[in-house]
């Protein structure tokens, strides 16, 4: 199997504070191309976005979890917050 590096797409993650109604999170958000913005995310069509390496604190108890994983539906975002200086490139991904 040969190694096509045109058909690799960069990748990032971005840390990122999500706030909604009732929860808190702060954890990785994965842009596909490394000039993709958090605003790209937000703006597209789909209606989750996915985090990962997630701390998730719940509003009412206070209460914190750390979960691998988390999708959240657009629709209950109150607001995002990305931690600039924590951008970094990963792994390519095979297209």
């Amino acid at each position: 199997m040969s190694f096509d590096r045109k058909n690799i797409m960069k990748e990032a993650k971005s840390k990122v504070f999500v706030i909604t109604e009732q929860y808190e999170f702060i954890g990785f958000l994965h842009l596909i191309n490394m000039d993709r913005r958090e605003s790209d995310v937000l703006n597209d069509d789909k209606p989750f976005i996915h985090l990962t390496d997630v701390e998730v604190r719940v509003k009412k108890t206070n209460k914190t979890r750390t979960v691998p994983f988390v999708a959240i539906n657009k629709r209950n975002v109150v607001c995002v917050i990305p931690f600039e200086s924590e951008k970094r490139p990963t792994t390519g991904i095979e297209t």
